[in-house]
């Protein structure tokens, strides 16, 4: 009797263990390993650890990349790849003007395109009521910046005579890069009165375009790569530069030491108006809609909110107080249209 009873109790424990691991199991993601191209900027968020473990964990996803400007990803060959990740809807749209396909889209991440500039210049700036302050928030007005450009102002003109050159603002490549390509648009905006401009309007602004941008010269073609070498060639190379909000937040949350020793001359500077760069994740495949099904996750969105300075969907990204950064808007409010593909794909031309 007690041979039965112990082999009840056997047959029980292999049954209730079996069933509990046929449930870890069902709760438990398949492996997907996906590959695709993304912008610099993004980097950092997906090397962070917790973003790793989460998407391991919670979607079976190993996230493998390389990077590529959001402009050239919309020419680059995808037979191999299972996303692309750039910066901006005019990727999306490039993209599938060059015949490209996508599964699914959806915008993950936003961030405003600003200025990034030091004390001395925003100072001058402010004298020429180029720039004003707001409870500690540094706006500039793009129509009076982007006049010292056409009129060939230089920096002496405006008392910086230890500056070189003409007033520039330094971007990435608008051919390549998105923060560059979206600068490129605001300022074409600027010049046109605030106003999109339009194919009726274009050859207003053309050879101002062209004018300012053969005397800017070499073009970065990654965000990051621009980004980092303002931070350490100083204000004489880089006087001003057009880049995201998320680099400098990010960069006080990577780099909490470093960015201590210059919280108080790198000052950020909203355009008035600003343009949104809509990260906008792109799955080519179906393996590749498990790494949108991830970013959406809204864990990874407040990791992309709290570590890397990217406003999501998530409550609490128009909180500043998340960040120990001098000059943070809490929320960005004015917003121009850029001007459509075909206008935009004519300037990118002209400047080529």
């Amino acid at each position: 009797m007690k041979e039965k009873k112990w082999g009840l109790l056997i047959l029980i424990l292999v049954i209730v263990g079996a069933g509990g691991y046929m449930y870890y199991q069902s709760q438990t993601p398949n492996e997907v390993a996906i590959t695709g191209f993304i912008g610099g900027e993004k980097i950092p968020m997906v090397e962070n650890e917790q973003f790793k473990q989460k998407a391991k964990k919670s979607y079976g996803l190993n996230m493998d990349y390389r990077k590529e400007g959001s402009l050239a990803m919309a020419s680059v060959d995808t037979s191999d790849k299972d996303y692309l990740w750039p910066s901006s809807q005019l990727a999306l749209e490039l993209f599938r003007k060059n015949g490209g396909k996508d599964l699914q889209n959806e915008i993950v991440f936003n961030t405003p395109i600003v200025l990034y500039s030091r004390k001395i210049v925003v100072d001058a700036l402010i004298d020429q009521g180029v720039v004003h302050e707001e409870n500690g928030v540094h706006f500039v007005d793009m129509t009076k910046l982007a006049g010292l450009m056409k009129d060939k102002k230089t920096w002496s003109d405006i008392g910086l005579y230890q500056l070189y050159g003409p007033i520039l603002v330094d971007t990435t490549d608008p051919n390549e890069s998105n923060s560059g390509n979206m600068f490129l648009g605001l300022l074409a905006n600027a010049l046109n009165d605030n106003q999109p401009v339009t194919r009726s309007s274009i050859d207003n602004v053309k050879e101002d375009i062209k004018r300012i941008y053969n005397q800017i010269g070499y073009m970065q073609t990654s965000s990051i790569d621009m980004f980092n070498q303002f931070l350490r060639q100083g204000v004489g190379s880089f006087p001003i530069i057009a880049g995201y909000e998320s680099q400098l937040l990010e960069f006080s949350k990577q780099e909490p030491d470093m960015y201590e020793q210059i919280r108080d001359d790198i000052i950020i500077l909203y355009p008035e108006p600003t343009v949104w760069s809509s990260h906008v994740y792109i799955a080519l495949t179906e393996t590749g809609k498990v790494g949108l099904n991830a970013l959406m996750d809204k864990d990874i969105q407040a990791l992309a909110w709290k570590d890397h300075g990217f406003r999501t969907i998530v409550s609490g990204t128009e909180n500043p107080d998340e960040f120990n950064v001098n000059g943070m808007a809490d929320q960005v409010t004015k917003i121009m249209q850029m001007p459509n593909i075909d206008v935009m794909l004519e300037l990118m031309d002209a400047i080529k």
